[in-house]
């Protein structure tokens, strides 16, 4: 528990060279030390299957393990600092970049890579025409750092770069295919088919009403995905229960990052059974005159899986049809469940969602876990490569992250015992009274706090603890909104104000976990 480590959306994208991918932004006790990405598309084309792309800030890790203030200070060595190595290079490449780098040359240059990435990939030579495009990359970004690059120019160098990037991606895919795919991971693909084709367990028959429970498990969703996700939950979730004629009583939905959860208390055991009159065509098209079926008759018949013998004429809707009588036994709670979970969660969208594994399911973020409970017993069924069961997972780096449950109760008592806050607005509640009281001690006026942050920080956490801290006094010279703007954007912190607007050198952040 000595670091807070957070996963926090960051998505990334390089329209020059038709890439982008989702993900997150890892903090460790309020500062980015790593971007972690889920490619989605690279040259324009679907990444399949999809890779991660892990960027490390080495720099900002060392600073918080050796607890410096500034890259500078880092050691480097018994007798060397970072500042002593690196800081003299940090200067000169920037005095490059936005004084010294000479924009004719550069465009020369960018001309030339360009026409290299051609020739080589007229031969077929994929990887040196990317190494080019990632030169032209490069260049582009010199000459936009000089200030070089108009509007009008800079579409037309994205358009060029893209275009080279597509087709340098589709000869790499063509390469590999005549190249059998060498690096195909056979025992990936075994195991996806394997799970595609578990065997279920039986579903559960309560003979009487019972609590359901849903839990959907993810990796940590973005603010505004969290917010529609947990609208979604609850009016597909009553929605089904109703068209699959379920009586049932409250329907409660939970959200916090990591996961979405429903619960449906005294669900029947099972659905009521009902008599229905199907309609088939006019009567005087589904009989001859001698009261015979006709094709149209025998087709209705099938079409509906009825048996002949079983139409009959009635006066409906103002005219005479041919109709059935059927009479529909119910289904039992678990049986019906266990059909319908699965399109419940594929139905919950997103504006962006993405691809993580060979199921092809897409989804805010990685779903990572499924649990399904009527009564005490699980409800089976497979969704993204996972079955769900009766397992639930904890804080990250707690103990235990694995918890069996045995039902709604044992649920809410094991997340309770790790502070998870599943109610949103019981979280943002709690969050509130904490900051307020720490802004309050902190010699601000609580009322000032950014009811717009509130949300947001609600939705970053699952068992939020404030904290306070300060920063150096003369920081204070510098113009508020931009220690505001740090404070509030990038590391999600309450500035604190006093009753007249004034900042105080203090901040509140609220971090994953306890004390």
């Amino acid at each position: 528990h000595q670091h807070d480590i957070r996963f926090v959306e960051d998505n990334w994208e390089s329209p020059a060279l038709g890439a982008w991918g989702l993900g997150w932004e890892v903090w460790l006790d309020g500062q980015e030390i790593t971007q972690f990405t889920y490619f989605q598309q690279a040259g324009g084309m679907p990444v399949s299957p999809n890779s991660v792309e892990i960027t490390y800030g080495l720099e900002r890790i060392a600073m918080a393990m050796q607890r410096v203030r500034h890259f500078k200070d880092i050691r480097w060595s018994v007798d060397r600092t970072y500042g002593d190595v690196h800081l003299r290079g940090e200067f000169e490449h920037s005095k490059y970049y936005f004084e010294i780098a000479d924009v004719d040359r550069l465009r020369q240059m960018y001309k030339l890579f360009e026409a290299e990435a051609e020739a080589a990939l007229q031969q077929g030579l994929v990887l040196p025409a990317h190494d080019y495009i990632l030169k032209c990359s490069h260049t582009f970004n010199i000459l936009d750092t000089r200030g070089a690059v108009g509007v009008t120019e800079r579409q037309a160098l994205f358009g060029r770069m893209r275009d080279l990037a597509r087709r340098t991606a589709e000869a790499y895919v063509a390469q590999r295919e005549q190249m059998e795919f060498p690096w195909l991971d056979e025992a990936a693909s075994a195991k996806a088919k394997a799970i595609t084709e578990v065997t279920l367990p039986l579903t559960p028959r309560p003979t009487e009403a019972s609590d359901f429970l849903l839990e959907i498990g993810v990796e940590e969703l973005p603010s505004a995905d969290l917010d529609s996700a947990y609208a979604q939950l609850r009016e597909r979730l009553t929605a089904l229960l109703d068209e699959q004629r379920l009586e049932h009583g409250d329907v409660r939905v939970y959200a916090t990052p990591r996961r979405l959860v429903a619960v449906v208390e005294k669900l029947a055991p099972r659905q009521p059974d009902r008599t229905l009159v199907i309609k088939g065509p006019p009567a005087d098209r589904a009989f001859d005159a001698e009261g015979k079926l006709t094709k149209a008759g025998e087709g209705f018949a099938r079409g509906k899986g009825l048996r002949v013998e079983d139409l009959e004429v009635r006066e409906m809707d103002g005219g005479r049809y041919a109709a059935a009588v059927v009479h529909e036994e119910g289904r039992g709670a678990g049986e019906v469940l266990a059909e319908a979970l699965p399109g419940l969660v594929a139905a919950i969208k997103f504006d962006k969602p993405m691809r993580w594994n060979a199921s092809g399911v897409f989804f805010s973020r990685p779903i990572r876990w499924l649990l399904a409970l009527l009564g005490g017993e699980i409800v089976p069924f497979e969704y993204a490569g996972l079955v769900s069961g009766n397992t639930t997972h904890g804080l990250r780096f707690h103990q235990p992250e694995n918890i069996p449950v045995c039902g709604k109760e044992d649920y809410f008592t094991a997340l309770r015992q790790q502070g998870i806050l599943l109610d949103p607005e019981e979280r943002k509640i709690a969050i509130q009274v904490q900051v307020q009281r720490l802004i309050a001690q902190a010699g601000g006026d609580p009322e000032k706090m950014d009811a717009g942050l509130l949300d947001e920080v609600t939705n970053l956490v699952e068992a939020p603890t404030a904290l306070l801290g300060s920063f150096e006094r003369e920081h204070l010279s510098l113009p508020p909104e931009v220690l505001v703007s740090v404070m509030k954007k990038h590391q999600r912190y309450f500035p604190v104000f006093q009753a007249n607007g004034k900042l105080l050198p203090h901040f509140v952040a609220v971090r994953n976990g306890d004390n």
